[in-house]
């Protein structure tokens, strides 16, 4: 493919290593080939790079697929992962998953990233909601602090909420950011 055709969510395969593209902007400029610059996500690491290419360069594009599977059980140091419909189990060690590990929940489903057939990374929700399983009560007219209090989660994070929220409530937390997004 050409870099003229990359969108967002478009995978590519860079110097050994899958990216998906994030965020894509087309420069124009007088009498050049039209520049793409591209923000990718390393599907491995997560680490997300810039990258400008010209738009008749070639890039390779991997062959990926995704499917939805349900976190399942941890074995030792493996994730086990059952694919939905076709009931394949899948499986990656601590190392692979590394910082997603707190957003592994059993019975919740996720997209396991599948490249030339082989299960290499797992795409955690953007949003997903927890259980608050401590938090102090919230001091009315307390506003010194922003109006915030930690609360510790069900999946052992703790995090920044609003004063209403109390001990048992159910919130939505963007897993990108780590932050607060919202009651359930």
């Amino acid at each position: 493919m050409e870099a003229g055709e990359l969108r967002v969510g478009t995978f590519i395969r860079l110097e050994g290593k899958i990216f998906e593209i994030v965020s894509f902007e087309r420069q124009k400029i007088a009498q050049r080939q039209p520049h793409i610059k591209v923000k990718m996500k390393d599907i491995v690491s997560g680490r997300v790079i810039d990258r400008t290419f010209v738009s008749s360069e070639k890039i390779e594009s991997p062959d990926i697929s995704v499917r939805l599977a349900k976190f399942v059980y941890k074995d030792s140091n493996q994730y086990v992962f059952l694919d939905s419909q076709s009931y394949e189990e899948y499986r990656f060690d601590e190392k692979t998953l590394e910082e997603k590990i707190p957003w592994l929940v059993e019975g919740i489903d996720f997209d396991i990233i599948l490249v030339d057939g082989a299960a290499i990374s797992v795409r955690i929700p953007k949003v997903m909601e927890f259980e608050v399983l401590e938090t102090p009560p919230g001091v009315r007219g307390d506003t010194e602090s922003g109006g915030i209090k930690p609360a510790t989660l069900s999946n052992g994070m703790t995090i920044n909420v609003p004063l209403h929220i109390k001990k048992g409530d159910r919130i939505k937390v963007n897993t990108e950011t780590k932050e607060y997004a919202g009651r359930a």
